[in-house]
């Protein structure tokens, strides 16, 4: 028995299918179908029943399946065990977080990451908090940075075995082009804001439903105009007039400075949201996920 007869069993027993566990190792279906069948002989048990483009594990298979899952993991994290004795901090890794928090919270974490561990290699992927999660939960990002909680709408996290560990609180103000007229107002009722456009995130987005939940709770429902992802492309819209939108505060700071957007004094005050890091609690952070993790701290302004 040999580790790579356990990886392609282990494939195998995932992708349900020989041709397919052949594509994600990387090798040919008749190398799979060769090393299964080795072991299934040193095992004296068959462990997969074939079935036309199809394999569906066995009972012995089924119960070979996790402690094979434990043996394999605890071989691929060797390299890490050893880098930790060392304190050397290698390798590739993966994370993700969302378009405001990439752009204007977290660049001095990835400088700094950059110059502290220059073996290491920092992937970042920009989506939503509803997709990084997902991706947390099938492990193909170790870490996610996203919005935990916005007003009264929390994020789901993937299981009870994850972790989140609140990091960045910022106000989400209502915003106008600095010259609509409701800037000059001392204060706006949400009713009057319901009957301005909307320049809102798509509806999965957890601030949009933050907003959308602030007015609901009013009896109203905002009069959307356009959504969008991306909050440069928000801010562009509501520069130039077309509406009101919600957005970080962070990411606003130079536009009400200079006097192109400007914040509105909402009755019941802002919205609030906290970004904050989700990883999966029964895995061990790789030491370039440990040293991430340390320096995100200096971008803290929460309690843990």
């Amino acid at each position: 028995m040999d580790l790579r007869s356990i990886r392609y069993f282990l494939a195998v027993a995932d992708a349900g299918s020989f041709r397919k566990a052949a594509a994600r190792v990387g090798v040919s279906q008749p190398a799979v179908s060769q090393a299964i069948g080795a072991l299934e002989e040193e095992l004296g048990e068959r462990l997969f029943d074939r079935r036309p483009r199809e394999a569906a594990l066995t009972p012995a298979g089924r119960l070979l399946q996790e402690p094979a899952g434990r043996l394999l993991a605890e071989f691929d994290g060797l390299p890490a065990l050893l880098d930790r004795a060392r304190g050397t901090v290698r390798g590739r890794l993966e994370i993700g977080t969302t378009d405001a928090a990439s752009i204007y919270v977290l660049p001095n974490v990835y400088r700094a990451f950059g110059r502290r561990h220059p073996d290491a290699e920092l992937s970042v992927r920009v989506e939503g908090t509803e997709s990084l999660l997902r991706q947390v939960s099938e492990g193909t990002i170790e870490i996610a940075i996203v919005t935990l909680r916005a007003g009264a709408i929390r994020a789901e996290l993937p299981g009870p075995g994850f972790l989140a560990e609140p990091l960045f609180r910022e106000e989400l103000p209502f915003l106008v082009s600095g010259r609509h007229p409701l800037v000059r107002r001392r204060r706006v009722a949400l009713a009057e804001l319901a009957e301005t456009p909307l320049i809102a995130f798509k509806a999965e987005s957890i601030t949009r439903q933050a907003v959308d939940a602030r007015f609901g709770s009013a009896g109203l429902a905002p009069r959307v105009a356009m959504e969008m992802s991306s909050p440069e492309a928000i801010k562009k819209l509501v520069a130039v007039g077309l509406g009101t939108a919600t957005l970080p505060s962070r990411s606003v700071t130079a536009e009400i400075r200079s006097g192109v957007l400007a914040p509105l004094r909402v009755t019941g005050g802002n919205l609030v949201r906290v970004l904050g890091v989700v990883r999966d609690g029964r895995r061990t952070p790789s030491p370039a996920a440990a040293g991430f993790l340390e320096l995100a701290e200096r971008i803290r302004n929460v309690g843990s």
